[in-house]
């Protein structure tokens, strides 16, 4: 279904062919994963990147610059 995008209403439901549509569409196998799985491992990817950071916070504290720094 290359543009799942695109809803098409037809006076014909039973015969798409008809209007130059597949007879018997479905959805690419690539197109599952990334909608599927994929996507969940890459919020649970995310979610572990921020954790990451907070903990960092946690432990370390802002960064914290000497006023000689600053004058320079």
């Amino acid at each position: 279904m290359s543009g799942t995008h695109v809803i098409y209403v037809l006076n014909d439901a039973k015969h798409p062919e008809n209007y130059a549509l597949p007879a018997d569409p479905s959805v690419p196998f690539f197109v599952k994963m990334w909608k599927g799985p994929l996507k969940w491992l890459g919020g649970l990817g995310m979610a572990v990147g921020v954790l990451g950071v907070f903990m960092h916070y946690i432990r370390y504290g802002p960064k914290r610059v000497d006023k000689e720094e600053v004058g320079r």
